[in-house]
C-alpha cells in the first residue's frame, strides 16, 4: 500500500499531552465533508489528568448530550482528584507522603487501580511497575526540568522501586508503600480506568453511540449512529503534524496507544522519553510505539506502556495470554509487528514501515 499522508477534509482532534501530540487521533469519518451524521455532538475540549478529554455523542440531541458529557466529566474529575500525584489531597499524594510510615485509606477507584497495577506487575515480572515514579521524577518528567542523571543517582532510585513493596489491605481498603522515599504514579493506568468508568456510565444512561478520547485512551461505545464503525487514526511516530501511519475500525472496544514521542526531550542528539524500564532506570530501546485494542480500557492502557518496556519478543508472548486483546508494535527499525488477529479485526490500512 502507499504510505498514508497527512489527512485533509476530516474532523480531526489531536490530543496534546504536555505539549506533545499523543499517538492516537480520532477521525469522525474517512470520507470527510458532510459524511458525519447530523446528530453528532462534540464536547468542548477540557484539560484533565495532564492531557485533554474530548467526547463525541450521537443520537441523543445537543441538550441531552451536554448533560451526558457533564456527568462524565464530573466522574473523570473525581478519579483525577483521587489519583493525581499533583494534587496534595489525592490518595496517591497521601500514599507517597506516608511511604514507610503508615497505611492510607483510599477510595474504591484508587484501590481497584492499585490492585490491578500490582496484578500486572506480577504478570509482567515487573515490566509494569507503578513504583518507578521516583525514577521518572529523577529524569525531570514531573516538573519538566529535564535532566540526564548519573548512574549513581539512578541506582539509588532503583533501590526504592518494586511493586512487591506495595502493601494492600483489602479488609480496610488501605494502601501502603513499605519503604520511605518510595513513590507511585498511576499515569500508566488511570486514564484508561477513567475511560472505562465513563463508558459504563454512558451505557447506564442509555447511550448507544459515543466516542471517548482521553489522552490516547479511547472508548468506542457502539458504532456511529449511521451504523458505521468509528475510525481511529494512528499517528506516525516520526511523521509531521497530522501524518498517520494507519487507520483502525472499532466499535464496542477500547484503544490505547503509547510511544517515545508523547513526552520526551533531546539531549546531545539523543531522545529521552517518559517510559522507563523498572529493571534499569533507563528508557527501553526496542519498541517506539504501540497500539492496543481490546475489551478493557484499564488493561489496554497498561499494555500500551508495558509492551514498550518488554521489547518485541516478550511483548508478543505476553499478548498470547491477553484474551480479546490485539496489538500493533513499531520496533526501533520502524517495522510494524502485529498480533495474529489485529489486521483482520481492526486494521483498515497501515504502513509496513515508518
Amino acid at each position: 500500500m502507499k504510505p498514508i499522508k497527512k489527512i485533509f477534509n476530516i474532523f480531526l482532534v489531536s490530543l496534546l499531552a504536555l505539549g506533545a501530540v499523543v499517538l492516537v487521533v480520532y477521525l469522525a469519518s474517512r470520507e470527510g465533508g458532510s459524511s458525519e451524521p447530523g446528530d453528532t455532538y462534540h464536547s468542548p475540549t477540557v484539560f484533565a489528568m495532564d492531557t485533554t478529554l474530548d467526547v463525541t455523542i450521537q443520537g441523543r440531541g445537543a441538550a441531552q448530550s451536554k448533560k451526558d458529557f457533564d456527568t462524565a466529566l464530573a466522574l473523570a474529575r473525581k478519579i483525577e482528584n483521587e489519583t493525581s500525584r499533583f494534587k496534595p489531597e489525592s490518595d496517591v499524594s497521601k500514599i507517597n507522603a506516608q511511604a514507610g510510615i503508615s497505611p492510607v485509606p483510599v477510595s474504591e477507584d484508587t484501590f481497584k487501580i492499585v490492585g490491578l497495577s500490582v496484578e500486572y506487575g506480577a504478570l509482567t515480572n515487573g515490566a509494569f511497575d507503578i513504583t518507578v515514579a521516583s525514577v521518572a521524577q529523577l529524569w525531570g518528567f514531573f516538573d519538566q526540568k529535564y535532566r540526564v542523571p548519573s548512574t549513581q543517582q539512578i541506582a539509588q532510585e532503583l533501590s526504592r522501586v518494586g511493586y512487591r513493596k506495595i502493601i494492600i489491605d483489602a479488609n480496610n481498603r488501605t494502601v501502603m508503600l513499605a519503604e520511605k522515599g518510595m513513590q507511585i504514579d498511576l499515569g500508566g493506568i488511570a486514564k484508561g480506568y477513567a475511560v472505562g468508568q465513563m463508558y459504563e456510565l454512558f451505557k447506564a444512561r442509555g447511550l448507544k453511540h459515543a466516542l471517548i478520547n482521553f489522552g490516547g485512551a479511547i472508548g468506542a461505545l457502539g458504532t456511529r449512529s449511521d451504523g458505521k464503525d468509528w475510525v481511529i487514526g494512528i499517528k506516525d511516530p516520526r511523521g509531521q503534524g497530522g501524518e498517520l501511519s494507519g487507520e483502525l475500525r472499532v466499535s464496542n472496544a477500547f484503544v490505547s496507544s503509547s510511544g517515545d514521542y508523547e513526552r520526551f526531550f533531546i539531549r546531545d542528539g539523543k531522545r529521552y522519553f517518559h517510559i522507563f524500564d523498572p529493571a534499569t532506570g533507563y528508557n527501553p530501546t526496542q519498541v517506539i510505539g504501540t497500539t492496543i485494542v481490546g475489551p478493557d480500557s484499564a488493561i489496554a492502557d497498561i499494555l500500551s506502556t508495558t509492551l514498550i518496556v518488554m521489547g518485541p519478543a516478550r511483548a508478543l508472548e505476553l499478548m498470547k495470554t491477553q484474551t480479546g486483546f490485539e496489538a500493533i508494535l513499531i520496533d526501533s527499525a520502524g517495522k510494524f509487528l502485529f498480533t495474529p488477529n489485529m489486521k483482520d479485526k481492526y486494521v483498515i490500512e497501515i504502513k509496513e514501515h515508518i
